[in-house]
């Protein structure tokens, strides 16, 4: 592509050409000309060193509150088994799952905006406070309302604060390394093991009050050491925090990436909250039933790394179509006809390293698609959309869920309809994926002429026009000027 070319895609929304002084100096632009940008430029992140030590917190912080939230399937199946809030029907009990993961997520933009009025330290260790003392209550909740509050609404409020602001500091620390580093720190929400498997074994020997009690204490000590850990290099960044961004909000990217996380979701927590139930309706116990749940958990310890280390070989949006296209190939061939006990392990290890690579590329997406200034406000928009469809997720699941026959209490074709479900939202999500790598690929063949071949974390690409055209003659190509 010629620089004439190029300069025809190049402006602002209103259609105006760009011109060295105006851009400067326009604080809505932000502009930085990368080839003036002098050698310690911030963007320029450390890729290691003490990142590492960040690494460690936020595994740690998502083993306390994504760990801990998976632990809910074992909750739930407890919940509808022993009927164990009078009246309460299977939707009600969904909903409270549904909140734990959107009440806090939807509230994305404001707690980006908190972070940038007064510090990260600050909003994490509210998170905490809010989070340990809403699960502390719910174990004491008499009523269903009650837990509506406590394990849904204030703990979702408060485990959003800890887990989504801590996910912009990653980016800040490594760049060549960003997606391994994210798989690293994503492998924590494997602390499921944790949730599903001791938690249940608290439940049998003294009730589910304790296992909400014991899982307080775990987060708390967790999260106190992964804030004591964690540090932003802000003060190099220097991000924007606003609640509201017109070049984020005007961005194509944003849109498809939006897109990309419902269906993920849509299909990650149905199958997340419901492989506990689903093997008891195969005719075993909840004890086999949270071994399955936690098997999703030892996939995610065990993989996530990996699709971290593919995510930097091949690029984090190519890498997810791969991984994706296997999570719906495994849920129409490997669960829906699953019979046994053993099949049922087998899958949950398999999906549960591969469906969740959401928490392993969303990060080192954002960051290609908005920059690293810009990472903060682009992830809030990403959250919002995985609020609202986690929240609808757990009550679709269970909605699709078929009763069994008369006189029976388990059917092995309950949860076929979920499954299909789930199968497809992963299909769709591959197929959003596949319209953001040609619009990345054709933005950085733009941006090879404007940076003169150099590609910077700055978000100068966000004033950049992507002709449709030129993205259609790219969704198959295989060579590229950046990993995409």
């Amino acid at each position: 592509m010629s620089l004439a070319t190029a300069k025809k895609f190049i402006g602002l929304r209103n259609d105006k050409p760009m011109s060295d002084s105006s851009h400067m100096k326009s604080k809505e632009l932000d502009f930085v000309n990368v080839e003036s940008l002098p050698k310690d430029d911030p963007h320029q992140v450390p890729d290691g060193g003490y990142g590492w030590f960040v690494v460690l917190g936020c595994m740690l912080f998502n083993m306390s509150t994504w760990g801990a939230n998976s632990g809910y399937a074992i909750y739930l199946a407890h919940y509808l088994a022993d009927d164990t809030f009078q009246g309460a029907t299977k939707i009600d009990y969904a909903i409270i799952g549904g909140l734990s993961f959107a009440s806090g997520t939807v509230l994305a933009p404001l707690i980006n905006y908190l972070v940038g009025i007064t510090n990260l330290t600050f909003v994490l260790v509210l998170g905490w406070i809010i989070q340990f003392i809403a699960v502390m209550l719910a174990s004491w909740a008499t009523k269903l309302w009650q837990l509506f509050l406590t394990q849904g609404v204030f703990f979702g409020i408060g485990m959003a604060l800890v887990a989504l602001s801590n996910v912009n500091v990653l980016p800040q620390w490594f760049k060549r390394k960003r997606n391994l580093a994210g798989g690293i720190a994503a492998a924590g929400s494997g602390g499921g093991i944790i949730f599903n498997v001791g938690m249940q074994a608290v439940m049998n020997e003294y009730g589910y009050q304790w296992a909400l009690r014991a899982q307080a204490i775990i987060c708390a000590s967790l999260s106190f050491i992964g804030i004591c850990l964690v540090r932003s290099r802000n003060k190099h960044i220097k991000p924007v925090y606003r609640i509201l961004d017109k070049q984020v909000w005007s961005c194509f990217g944003t849109y498809m990436l939006m897109l990309w996380a419902i269906t993920t979701m849509l299909g990650y927590v149905t199958l997340m909250y419901n492989l506990a139930d689903f093997t008891r309706s195969l005719g075993y116990s909840a004890s086999q039933g949270s071994v399955v749940s936690t098997m999703v958990a030892v996939g995610a310890c065990s993989f996530r790394p990996l699709c971290g280390f593919i995510g930097d070989r091949l690029g984090p949006v190519s890498a997810t179509i791969l991984i994706h296209t296997f999570v719906f190939t495994l849920v129409f061939a490997m669960w829906i006809p699953t019979r046994n006990y053993a099949t049922a392990v087998a899958f949950g290890i398999l999906v549960g390293g591969t469906m969740g690579t959401v928490w392993v590329v969303m990060a080192g997406m954002a960051t290609r698609v908005f920059g690293l200034k810009k990472v903060g406000v682009g992830l809030a928009a990403l959250w919002i959309a995985i609020g609202v469809s986690g929240f609808c997720s757990p009550i679709i699941g269970i909605s699709l869920k078929s009763d069994p026959p008369n006189g029976t209490e388990t059917d092995p074709t309950q949860y076929v309809n979920p499954a299909i479900f789930v199968g497809f939202m992963y299909f769709a999500s591959v197929l959003f994926l596949v319209i953001l790598r040609a619009w990345l690929i054709t933005r950085d063949e733009i941006s090879v002429v404007v940076h003169g071949g150099h590609f910077e974390d700055s978000g100068d690409d966000l004033l950049l026009r992507v002709p449709p055209l030129q993205c259609i003659r790219n969704i198959c190509r295989i060579r590229l000027p950046r990993k995409v």
